[in-house]
């Protein structure tokens, strides 16, 4: 009878894959992380939560999932979940992602900088941003194809790094991150046709990703992108300087200086363009679709000008310069941003 038992007993072992049958009560107890890989199925999912010793056994668990149809649906990522947990109460825990799945989400506003893109994902990785920084570094294997700057070789990330709100799990690495980013930004450049669009103006598409994190910068409403492209893309055209404060600023930033303690016509920087004249050398951040529609899609006109035309930013946008000086001083006078002309 001994031997009889112990073959039943090892029979009970091996089809439950190890270990009791026996089911966890409650909802368990502590904190305990387990990942679902993608592709995993509810066997692979059992053995995971057996091997945290979430769950008594794979069969709980398996069982548990046989009676509830939704849970085909539990996705891939990092759980926190309990000890000694019930099969049930473990699948609840896994079909309820708002509360269990361990993510970060991390928004990245349009016209952002490299710069503080890179501390927002360090901050969300809880690592240190010159960590995410060397990671963006690595320009040659994390940009994308077809963008040749005037100078052949492309020494940074900026305007790649797509504006839009990120997930990122405790798996991700700084390269991980910074590739989402710029994955984002292919993904959009192919749906908008920028490089076809920048074809047809006869500019490149790193000349109008840089046109589009101008717009950026100094647009507050999106129905004066296009507006301000076609201003740039008509300086160009007559050899004038761009004269854009924006791009100044953003030199003073690589400079280390404080912007509001310069003066944009006088900065020595080659994103000053009262001195230089064409583009700057690199966009000047990482502008979002508008903009980068407005870039490859200018308003028609012969505008060379524009300021603020009103309190809340709307841009009035001038043809000679007697009328932008007029324009200005409007501005100036009521106090909307401008200094006197």
């Amino acid at each position: 009878m001994l031997v009889v038992a112990a073959v039943v007993i090892g029979g009970y072992v091996a089809f439950s894959g190890g270990g009791s049958r026996k089911d966890y009560s409650g909802d368990g107890s502590g904190t305990t992380t387990a990942e679902v890989n993608k592709g995993d199925g509810i066997d692979a999912i059992a053995k995971t939560l057996v091997t945290a010793d979430v769950v008594g056994s794979a069969h709980a668990f398996k069982a548990a999932a046989a009676a509830n149809p939704a849970s085909d649906g539990i996705q891939p990522g990092f759980y926190r979940l309990r000890k000694h947990m019930s099969g049930r109460s473990a699948l609840s825990l896994l079909l309820n992602p708002s509360v269990s799945l361990i993510n970060t989400k991390v928004t990245i506003p349009e016209g952002l900088t490299e710069k503080d893109i890179v501390a927002k994902i360090a901050t969300a990785l809880a690592v240190s941003p010159d960590v995410v920084q060397k990671a963006a570094d690595d320009v040659s294997d994390l940009a994308p194809g077809g963008y040749s700057p005037a100078s052949g070789s492309l020494s940074t990330l900026e305007g790649f790094l797509y504006p839009a709100t990120y997930t990122f799990d405790p798996a991700t690495s700084p390269n991980d991150a910074i590739q989402q980013l710029v994955t984002a930004y292919t993904s959009e450049d192919r749906q908008l046709g920028f490089a076809s669009g920048a074809a047809k103006l006869s500019i490149t598409p790193y000349q109008a990703l840089i046109i589009a994190s101008i717009a950026q910068a100094e647009v507050k409403f999106a129905d004066d992108a296009p507006k301000v492209a076609r201003v740039i893309l008509n300086r160009l055209a007559q050899n004038m300087p761009l004269q854009i404060d924006a791009t100044s600023v953003y030199g003073a930033e690589l400079k280390g200086l404080d912007p509001a303690k310069v003066t944009y016509s006088t900065l020595d920087s080659p994103f000053n363009t009262y001195t230089n004249k064409g583009l700057p050398p690199t966009p000047i951040g990482n502008p979002g679709e508008t903009s980068m529609q407005g870039a490859i899609s200018p308003s028609a006109g012969t505008w060379l000008f524009y300021v603020n035309g009103d309190a809340a930013g709307h841009l009035a946008f001038f043809s000679d310069a007697d009328a932008f000086k007029v324009g200005q001083q409007k501005c100036h006078d009521n106090n909307w941003g401008c200094a006197a002309p």
